[in-house]
Protein backbone atom coordinates (compact mmCIF):
# COMPACT_ATOMS: atom_id res chain seq x y z
CA UNK A 1 0.00 0.00 0.00
CA UNK A 2 2.69 2.44 0.64
CA UNK A 3 4.43 1.42 -2.68
CA UNK A 4 1.65 2.48 -4.67
CA UNK A 5 1.15 5.78 -2.26
CA UNK A 6 5.03 6.81 -2.90
CA UNK A 7 3.99 5.79 -6.90
CA UNK A 8 1.19 8.20 -6.97
CA UNK A 9 3.00 11.04 -5.02
CA UNK A 10 5.71 11.01 -7.95
CA UNK A 11 2.69 11.08 -10.85
CA UNK A 12 1.47 13.53 -9.29
CA UNK A 13 4.78 15.26 -9.17
CA UNK A 14 5.85 14.85 -12.59
CA UNK A 15 2.63 15.91 -13.73
CA UNK A 16 2.76 19.62 -11.80
CA UNK A 17 6.11 19.67 -12.55
CA UNK A 18 6.28 19.38 -16.00
CA UNK A 19 2.96 21.46 -16.56
CA UNK A 20 5.35 24.22 -15.27
CA UNK A 21 8.82 23.97 -17.10
CA UNK A 22 7.50 22.38 -20.23
CA UNK A 23 6.51 25.80 -21.69
CA UNK A 24 9.55 27.45 -21.58
CA UNK A 25 11.57 24.72 -23.32
CA UNK A 26 8.74 24.38 -25.82
CA UNK A 27 8.61 28.09 -26.87
CA UNK A 28 12.29 29.25 -26.59
CA UNK A 29 11.87 32.05 -29.79
CA UNK A 30 10.70 34.62 -29.89
CA UNK A 31 8.21 33.48 -32.47
CA UNK A 32 7.04 30.76 -30.61
CA UNK A 33 6.91 33.00 -27.65
CA UNK A 34 4.24 35.04 -29.71
CA UNK A 35 1.93 32.10 -29.91
CA UNK A 36 2.23 31.34 -26.05
CA UNK A 37 1.41 34.85 -25.55
CA UNK A 38 -1.97 34.44 -28.46
CA UNK A 39 -2.76 30.86 -26.37
CA UNK A 40 -2.32 32.93 -23.08
CA UNK A 41 -4.93 35.07 -24.13
CA UNK A 42 -7.66 33.15 -25.52
CA UNK A 43 -7.20 29.89 -23.37
CA UNK A 44 -9.80 31.32 -20.52
CA UNK A 45 -12.54 31.34 -23.16
CA UNK A 46 -11.67 27.59 -24.51
CA UNK A 47 -11.93 26.70 -21.43
CA UNK A 48 -15.26 28.10 -21.03
CA UNK A 49 -16.57 26.83 -24.17
CA UNK A 50 -15.22 23.41 -23.68
CA UNK A 51 -17.12 23.51 -20.19
CA UNK A 52 -20.03 24.25 -21.92
CA UNK A 53 -20.21 21.73 -24.30
CA UNK A 54 -19.11 19.41 -21.61
CA UNK A 55 -22.34 20.41 -19.99
CA UNK A 56 -24.66 20.05 -22.88
CA UNK A 57 -23.47 16.65 -23.65
CA UNK A 58 -24.07 15.38 -20.69
CA UNK A 59 -27.38 16.54 -20.03
CA UNK A 60 -30.50 14.50 -20.63
CA UNK A 61 -33.19 16.02 -22.25
CA UNK A 62 -35.93 15.00 -20.34
CA UNK A 63 -37.07 17.82 -17.95
CA UNK A 64 -37.69 20.93 -19.64
CA UNK A 65 -37.57 23.20 -16.57
CA UNK A 66 -34.11 22.22 -15.97
CA UNK A 67 -32.95 22.96 -19.79
CA UNK A 68 -34.68 26.13 -19.59
CA UNK A 69 -32.52 26.86 -16.05
CA UNK A 70 -29.55 25.73 -17.95
CA UNK A 71 -29.76 27.81 -21.32
CA UNK A 72 -30.56 31.06 -18.73
CA UNK A 73 -27.58 30.26 -16.66
CA UNK A 74 -25.28 29.60 -19.94
CA UNK A 75 -26.45 32.88 -21.80
CA UNK A 76 -25.57 34.76 -18.53
CA UNK A 77 -21.92 33.72 -18.41
CA UNK A 78 -21.35 34.43 -22.28
CA UNK A 79 -22.97 37.56 -21.94
CA UNK A 80 -21.10 38.58 -18.56
CA UNK A 81 -17.91 37.48 -20.38
CA UNK A 82 -18.51 39.60 -23.25
CA UNK A 83 -19.23 42.59 -21.13
CA UNK A 84 -16.92 42.33 -18.69
CA UNK A 85 -13.62 39.81 -20.17
CA UNK A 86 -13.34 37.84 -16.92
CA UNK A 87 -13.23 34.46 -16.83
CA UNK A 88 -13.42 34.44 -12.82
CA UNK A 89 -16.26 36.92 -12.65
CA UNK A 90 -18.31 34.96 -15.32
CA UNK A 91 -17.76 31.53 -13.99
CA UNK A 92 -18.47 32.30 -10.30
CA UNK A 93 -21.62 34.82 -11.11
CA UNK A 94 -23.01 32.35 -13.49
CA UNK A 95 -22.96 29.22 -10.85
CA UNK A 96 -24.41 31.85 -8.14
CA UNK A 97 -27.25 32.07 -11.10
CA UNK A 98 -27.64 28.93 -11.53
CA UNK A 99 -28.03 27.37 -8.09
CA UNK A 100 -30.16 30.30 -7.31
CA UNK A 101 -32.62 29.63 -10.09
CA UNK A 102 -32.40 25.73 -9.31
CA UNK A 103 -33.55 26.69 -5.37
CA UNK A 104 -36.07 29.34 -6.71
CA UNK A 105 -37.64 27.15 -9.20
Amino acid sequence: MQDSFILALFVGFLATYSSRFLPFLLFKSKVEGKNLLILQKNMPLAIMIILVFYTFYTYEISNLKELFILLVSCAFVLFLHIKFKSALLSIVLGILLYMLLLRVF
